[in-house]
């Protein structure tokens, strides 16, 4: 029995109703089919942006020159939603998973470059100017002395930015159509399925949740510290 303000509401499911239709599609093997689309468009997404967020992040941070140029860019680009290129970026792809994995991109890339940036500034200047007296390699230098110090910050942001992404996936897929749980939640409120409405954001919290939970036990043990370790952006 629904109960409150809202309990006279057609079509709006009890707690109990929206468990079971979780539980209900927790056993559909199609369900998961369509929770594998999210994974994917996020996973792609958070790839695609880790590669050009440590790469861009660790130059801006080894190099002022290069930072004072593309931080004002990057300052007036972060605040953006990606769901302002949502229109255009459906009408270029359609309703598809690239347009998933797209913004999915956008959505991971600032998080992860921010804190790539912050941990190669964090680089102690003493270990680098012993780096050059010793005449160590450039790759050598990144390895022992860059490294250590970008990695909690890389973790860091690649958990911020694996979960907006995931984030990002399920909502293309309700704004627009795109393939994946928020279509699976669009289609339950255009046909009426309260229930199905409710158990699919149930089931997209817990995703999001457990990502978030793995991301930080992984970087509690790479990091050997405590959780959440870095700099937020």
């Amino acid at each position: 029995m629904t109960v409150g303000p809202l309990r006279d509401t057609a079509g709006l499911a009890t707690a109990s109703e929206t468990i079971r239709t979780a539980g209900e599609l927790a056993t559909d093997g199609s369900f998961w089919q369509v929770v594998g689309e999210n994974l994917v468009m996020a996973a792609s997404g958070t790839l695609i942006a880790l590669l050009v967020g440590a790469v861009l992040g660790l130059t801006m941070g080894l190099k002022p020159s290069l930072s004072a140029a593309l931080d004002p860019v990057v300052q007036v680009l972060k605040p953006i939603p990606p769901v302002v290129i949502l229109p255009l970026a459906l009408l270029a792809l359609g309703p598809t998973r690239n347009l998933g994995v797209l913004l999915a991109t956008i959505a991971a890339l600032w998080p992860i470059l921010i804190q790539v940036q912050a941990g190669a500034r964090d680089v102690d200047p003493v270990a680098l100017d012993t780096a050059r007296a010793l005449r160590l390699s450039a790759a050598r230098t990144q390895l022992s002395v860059v490294l250590p110090s970008v990695v909690p910050y890389l973790l860091s942001g690649l958990r911020i930015g694996s979960a907006t992404a995931l984030m990002m996936s399920v909502g293309v897929g309700l704004l627009a159509g795109a393939p994946g749980l928020g279509n699976l939640i669009l289609l339950a409120q255009q046909s009426g399925q309260g229930a199905t409405v409710f158990a699919g954001t149930v089931w997209a919290g817990v995703l999001g949740l457990l990502l978030t939970l793995v991301l930080a036990v992984t970087q509690r043990v790479i990091t050997h510290d405590n959780w959440g370790r870095g700099t937020q952006s």
